[in-house]
């Protein structure tokens, strides 16, 4: 069974839209493994991209991206961390 969960990309994040698609927000089906790593895989978002993780308003720790289990209709933001200075 897939799992579609919506995807918006904040910021410098929109370059990693799927490909041949434009704007913040798409929805992104997964056939398997579903996980928060899985969506940043089919984004193909660098493993040393900073990155902020929001899942249905709860922030998701990068150790945590394997053991995050999706849902179908699940939300995940992802934004580059915010920088104070």
């Amino acid at each position: 069974m897939t799992a579609r969960v919506n995807v918006k990309l904040g910021g410098a994040m929109v370059k990693y839209a799927p490909e041949g698609k434009s704007g913040s927000s798409h929805a992104i089906e997964l056939p398997e493994a579903k996980n928060v790593q899985s969506v940043l895989d089919v984004l193909q978002i660098p493993e040393a991209q900073p990155l902020m993780i929001i899942l249905n308003d709860a922030m998701v720790a990068r150790p945590d991206y394997n053991s995050t289990l999706l849902v179908d209709g699940d939300s995940l933001s992802l934004m580059p961390p915010i920088q104070a200075g």
